[in-house]
């Protein structure tokens, strides 16, 4: 087996040391070794390492230019470092080399959903049902930019192969083509049909994954026993040495709680960034603890000392300006960082924590109704939704315990109801003045790459009905007693 076969099935298993290892030793004896190149950049974007992804990948199309996987890989870098016109030339790039390659064509189309440019978006999208008919991925982009809104004949034959027992789809594209199943009997009013697909979903997606909320019932018990007053109050005392001249906003709380509408509301400002939903505290930054501790993210964080945080907290503030270098705010909005407050003060205790949170059986709702291509338990059962649900309350309240007035607590109907009394005081929690861009966030044409792309585009919308309330009646006991 020659090296770089190896290097690439050690990448694809997730052994990502292990194939760095091997492309470096290709490099070392040609440094021009495409192949190798290739599969190092696809390990700095695997690791979270941005800038370098996007160096070596610009280094493969120059020696390369015309094979249109290194410009998509080349647009993959540019979109983690949020520079939009590049990734748009990649794209185009990438198309040029290659009228009918569906990875191209899939890619643009999802860029310019994400963009609001809806018309580009449906005719890339109508390239490929072209190249390939039954294509799920188009077929549910569709669905939700609102370009198939009908059961017609074309959507009929989906979903007659969708429910034969022996289904001709992968199951990642069965639950793909159930959600926008979904969505469309939604749409025409069939809650019935809507449901069963919701249902079926759901089902698939929690089959495919070996775990559950309560397996991580130990972890969160770990983060409130590991953050305690005392450690915090330790670290409250440690000087802060170095120059600060970025201030992160993290934006936290549960998923579909309105975290995508407040950073767009809040990257408005003149002086705010942002850039986007972000690995580093989960990934890079805990790894980084178990280097320095020798133990596991919370635990370590006890062996930490003053000097190693002020270093791990530069670390992720270089991160962030490979991203926003002339920033002066940066939004990092990845909602899962509310496990993550008592690690943000002790790294950057001059950060700005916002926790949005929304109604329970509104966030329940919404979770269960839209698709995350992450395979969490939490994402799709309504049971494991509810369990998980519970501990986030837990967590926070351990947090607002330990930490007063380090967080700003807002809520995502106040903030509909509300916007510029809300984002007032936000801002004046971050120390900066309201401006009435804020509130005209949605003639913008700025790239939303989370579940509210399309969505957030139509502004505020303020005494909507509840979208549960249609399938009251079908929905279980447990959700129904949520208050």
């Amino acid at each position: 087996m020659s090296l770089i076969v190896k290097a690439n099935q050690f990448l694809h298993h997730g052994h990502v040391k292990q194939a760095e290892q091997l492309y470096r030793q290709l490099l070392r004896q040609n440094p021009n070794d495409i192949d190798a190149l290739w599969g190092l950049g696809k390990v700095g974007l695997t690791l979270d390492s941005y800038q370098g992804s996007y160096d070596i990948f610009s280094r493969c199309v120059e020696l390369v230019s015309t094979v249109p996987q290194l410009w998509l890989s080349l647009a993959q870098a540019c979109e983690k470092l949020r520079r939009f016109k590049e990734l748009e030339k990649a794209l185009l790039q990438a198309y040029k080399i290659k009228h009918d390659y569906v990875p191209t064509l899939l890619a643009l189309a999802t860029f310019y959903c994400q963009s609001n440019q809806l018309e580009n978006a449906n005719n890339y999208l109508n390239k490929i049902l072209k190249i390939v008919p039954e294509h799920p991925q188009a077929f549910a982009l569709k669905v939700r930019i609102k370009s198939q809104t009908t059961i017609n004949k074309y959507a009929s034959n989906l979903l007659e192969k969708l429910s034969q027992p022996k289904c001709v789809f992968s199951e990642n594209e069965q639950i793909l083509l159930h959600y926008a199943f979904a969505d469309l009997f939604q749409g025409l009013g069939n809650v019935e049909q809507a449901y069963k697909h919701f249902q079926q979903a759901n089902f698939k997606q929690k089959n495919t994954i070996n775990f559950t909320v309560a397996d991580m019932k130990s972890y969160f018990t770990s983060l409130i026993e590991t953050f305690s007053s005392e450690l915090l109050d330790s670290s409250l005392n440690s000087k802060q040495s170095k120059t600060i001249n970025l201030t992160p906003i993290f934006i936290v709380g549960q998923p579909r709680s309105g975290s995508t509408l407040l950073e767009s509301m809040l990257s408005a400002h003149s002086e705010i960034s942002t850039a986007g939903e972000l690995p580093f505290l989960a990934g890079d930054i805990a790894q980084g603890i178990e280097q320095i501790t020798g133990q596991n993210f919370p635990e370590g964080c006890n062996h930490l000392s003053h000097d190693q945080c002020q270093t791990l907290g530069q670390h992720y503030l270089s991160h962030m300006k490979t991203i926003a270098p002339n920033a002066k705010y940066i939004i990092d909005k990845m909602p899962a960082n509310y496990q993550s407050i008592g690690l943000i003060k002790m790294l950057l205790p001059h950060a700005k924590i916002i926790h949005i949170s929304r109604s329970v059986k509104d966030v329940t709702w919404s979770i269960f109704s839209n698709y995350f291509e992450a395979n969490e338990p939490y994402f799709c059962s309504i049971d494991e939704i509810i369990n998980y649900s519970k501990n986030y309350h837990e967590v926070m309240a351990h947090w607002h315990k330990v930490l007063p007035n380090f967080v700003h607590d807002l809520s995502y109907e106040s903030l509909v109801n509300n916007p510029e009394e809300v984002l007032s005081k936000v801002l004046a929690f971050c120390g900066l003045s309201f401006q009435t861009a804020c509130l005209n966030f949605s003639d913008r044409k700025g790239y939303i790459a989370t579940l509210s792309d399309v969505q957030l585009r139509s502004g505020i919308k303020t005494n909507q009905n509840k979208a549960w309330q249609a399938y009251e009646e079908l929905l279980p006991e447990n959700f129904r007693q949520l208050t």
